[in-house]
């Protein structure tokens, strides 16, 4: 039977070397996992099969591999790590560092395709976006840890091949079961086998609810006053051409950005609105100044980037301490101010999109580049939006929309541009008159 002593201390030595294994592949699988995230070369789609065939890494084969390391023979011999802590320490590390490299690898991946287009559009450093990022990415980081410390308490072979599973030293829970069961003590090790579980859900169990109650925190909705609007520095007048896969999605389109108008432009889907609008705010190869006071991109599909109403509604004062807060004036705008406490999670979609414009809007920008903003809204919630615009409108900002909805074009702009097939319309062309009367085009 393992004694009371002995039992502390193969739970000790479990969670000091499981847990410092996780602690070290986490401090190195995550940084990796942003940073390949963000390549696009050739040779790291090729990295990543080979991170993912990893997860199956068999514990012997590490085991062998820690062993020739740091025997005698080894090229770590001199170091003399061979049956401690540090060796069983090193090697699941090893053994756990894919799980935690290639779910990070993943998580970032799908923050860069969903949010990448907004944060590159805030006019945030780098330091900050990969903040955001790890934030965004935290759901699948946490699950990859989760399984990563999953496998590392579980782990048998390579921790008994190099830690020699000597009592009173480097001895865990895993190997005493081994022992116990090798010794005909079914009993003993069915307890341990169970204390093991139990103690692993429990430290699983309390990094959740820690999780939990950081995402329940949230800001307290600071400043009532609108910000004023920003003067756009114009006229400009730009040409956009973008092409991909050989095809031109935008053929050499101009468009005026003349200070206090309102431009909308229309057409069929697929026409390169979209496409147009991202190239006017830098996300098509140009360079384009955004963030606060300057060009702020609203896209199609909303994305919230913190958990909460009301720290979304704060995030641009967060971001930009010298930006006026203006995250309790959008709420009554936008009848956001009650649901300040809600998460973002629990937002319908219409929600949602009156809440991300309210997060642009308080950018205070002089250049707004709105894509579908009331798509799916309802006509009261679509009035006070336009009334926000021309609000800015008015105070001289330069705004391009892109709308399907004719009689908001024709509500609100000053001029409206037809595409069709990536190219702009004459305005006396028989396809843009029939789109912007309202009829059916027969050619």
């Amino acid at each position: 039977m393992v004694d009371g002593p002995s039992l502390s201390q193969a739970v000790q030595t479990t969670f000091l070397t499981s847990g410092t294994a996780t602690v070290l592949a986490m401090l190195i699988g995550v940084p990796l996992g942003a940073w390949c995230a963000r390549q696009q070369r050739t040779p790291f789609y090729r990295l990543k099969t080979l991170i993912t065939a990893l997860y199956g890494l068999p514990p012997v084969v590490v085991g062998v591999f820690v062993y020739s390391l740091f025997s005698k023979s080894g090229a770590l011999g001199s170091l003399d790590l061979l049956f401690t802590v540090e060796a069983m320490i090193f090697a699941q590390t090893c053994l756990i560092l894919p799980l935690v490299w290639g779910g990070s690898w993943t998580a970032f991946e799908g923050v860069g395709k969903a949010y990448s287009d907004t944060l590159a559009t805030l006019g945030i450093g780098q330091r900050q976006r990969l903040v955001m990022e790890i934030r965004l990415a935290s759901n699948g980081v946490y699950h990859a840890v989760v399984i990563a410390f999953g496998r590392a308490i579980a782990e048998v072979g390579a921790v008994i091949m190099v830690g020699g599973n000597i009592a009173g030293k480097t001895r865990v829970m895993t190997t005493s079961i081994v022992l116990e069961t090798s010794k005909g003590n079914m009993e003993q090790a069915a307890v341990l086998g169970l204390l093991l579980l139990l103690l692993s859900l429990a430290l699983v169990g309390l990094a959740s609810m820690v999780r939990t109650r950081q995402k329940r925190t949230t800001e307290e909705l600071q400043g009532e006053t609108l910000p004023a609007p920003t003067p756009f520095e114009g006229p400009k007048i730009r040409t956009i051409s973008v092409v991909k896969s050989g095809r031109a999605v935008v053929d050499d389109v101009e468009v005026e950005l003349i200070p206090g108008t309102i431009t909308a432009i229309v057409g069929e889907s697929g026409a390169g609105k979209t496409t147009l609008l991202r190239a006017l705010a830098g996300l098509e190869g140009d360079d384009v100044a955004c963030g606060p006071q300057a060009c702020i991109y609203v896209q199609q599909e909303p994305v919230a980037l913190t958990a909460s109403v009301a720290s979304e509604l704060m995030l641009p004062h967060r971001l930009f301490p010298t930006l006026s807060p203006s995250g309790q004036g959008y709420g009554d705008v936008f009848q956001l101010g009650e649901m300040a406490g809600q998460s973002t999670l629990d937002l319908s979609g219409g929600e949602r999109q009156r809440l991300v414009l309210a997060r642009q809007l308080s950018f205070a920008p002089s250049l707004l580049l709105l894509d579908e903003c009331t798509s799916n809204l309802g006509w009261l919630h679509i009035q006070t939006i336009e009334k926000e615009l021309m609000r800015l409108r008015d105070g001289g900002a330069c705004i391009v929309m892109v709308t399907h909805n004719i009689p908001q074009a024709q509500r609100l702009a000053d001029r409206t541009m037809v595409l069709h097939e990536g190219r702009r319309l004459d305005d006396d062309d028989p396809f843009a008159r029939s789109l912007l009367k309202g009829e059916w085009y027969t050619p």
